[in-house]
């Protein structure tokens, strides 16, 4: 058997990675990904699980802080008084603090707390639950004692009523699947939708390109729906989430399968190599051929891709991806290296 550290999945899109890293995820296979961020520490993908943490283990701080610092107004240190808060509003569970508090005063902090971050003087707490009166709010927010914390605006308890939907309609008896997809089609998800498109889509001048956070938009929800379809093997949501961050420290440490772009295969070997995602359009890629030199440029690259490979050569393609329900032809250049002939078209 070959060796993980030596073998390479080579694709020329980056896109391409994520479905098998997230494959080999599943299946406890080491990999490394170079030239790329990995499909588990995407932004969208990080705060869906963080969500499913929080459900399976309402103790976890550091996955609420996550979620919270996506709030407008909300750093670490606010999200984590945020947090002592909910767990004192439920008598020690969060997720009750949420969704029906049982407590409505505010926890007592320290003295050298209380001057530090003036989110619990008591003297202040008149009229803070008035403040949001006029604002649109439904009434289980504005008569949630969350609205008492002083240092919370109106962004940030928009947010919050976001979170608090959410957790109102999730289960954690809910299969995978269902929870995940409660996630991504909730107001709180296409809130960070809008925020990390926007943040990809700005320009230098600090405009906003359009085209860019639409192009964006489509990738955090394909990512998304990405991580919906591999929801569908766990019905017991502990199981998959121990399977999709758990384990993947472990999984992601030391050798493993390389994948790896065409480009940042240049000058290495492996003694297996896989070519994938060998379709017309995506290998050779018809967006960056009209930029980059073409067809013969793609054919270029082809030429790297294959020699990478010491002993075992592997190519591939998908004929449709089910996610985009897009169907797809063979790459030219498996006809031209004579590997597939007219009638397979």
């Amino acid at each position: 058997m070959t060796p993980y550290e030596d073998i390479a999945i080579i694709f020329r899109n980056n896109s391409s990675a994520d479905g098998l890293e997230a494959a080999l995820r599943e299946s406890n296979i080491p990999c490394k990904r170079k030239g790329g961020v990995s499909f588990f520490d995407a932004k969208e993908i990080k705060f869906i699980l963080d969500i499913v943490s929080l459900i399976v283990n309402p103790k976890d701080l550091m996955a609420f802080i996550h979620i919270f610092e996506y709030a407008k107004g909300v750093g670490s240190a606010l999200a984590k008084d945020i947090f002592i808060s909910l767990n004192h509003f439920g008598d020690g569970d969060l997720l009750r603090g949420v969704t029906s508090p049982i407590n409505s005063d505010l926890p007592k902090l320290s003295k050298k707390n209380n001057r530090q971050l003036g989110l619990f003087d008591d003297s202040d707490e008149i009229g803070l639950a008035t403040r949001f009166a006029f604002m649109g709010f439904s009434k289980d927010i504005l008569n949630h004692p969350i609205v008492k914390i002083k240092k919370i605006e109106k962004e940030a308890l928009e947010f919050f009523s976001n979170f608090y939907t959410l957790l109102k309609e999730i289960d954690s008896n809910d299969s995978s699947y269902i929870i995940v997809n409660k996630i991504i089609n909730s107001k709180l998800y296409k809130y960070l939708i809008d925020i990390l498109s926007t943040q990809r889509a700005k320009l230098k001048s600090g405009e906003i390109d359009r085209n860019r956070k639409e192009e964006a938009q489509t990738k955090i929800i394909y990512k998304a729906k990405m991580l919906l379809e591999l929801s569908k093997n766990y019905k017991d949501i502990n199981r998959f989430l121990n399977a999709m961050i758990l384990g993947g420290g472990e999984i992601s440490e030391g050798e493993g399968v390389n994948l790896l772009t065409v480009h940042a295969s240049k000058g290495l070997e492996f003694e297996d190599v896989y070519i994938v995602d060998l379709a017309d359009g995506r290998f050779p890629n018809t967006k960056l051929m009209n930029k980059n030199g073409g067809l013969e440029e793609e054919r270029r690259l082809f030429y790297v891709a294959v020699t990478r490979a010491k002993k075992r050569l592997f190519l591939s393609y998908a004929k449709y991806d089910k996610i985009k329900k897009t169907e797809y032809k063979p790459s030219p250049f498996l006809f031209e290296a004579k590997l597939l002939k007219e009638s397979d078209k």
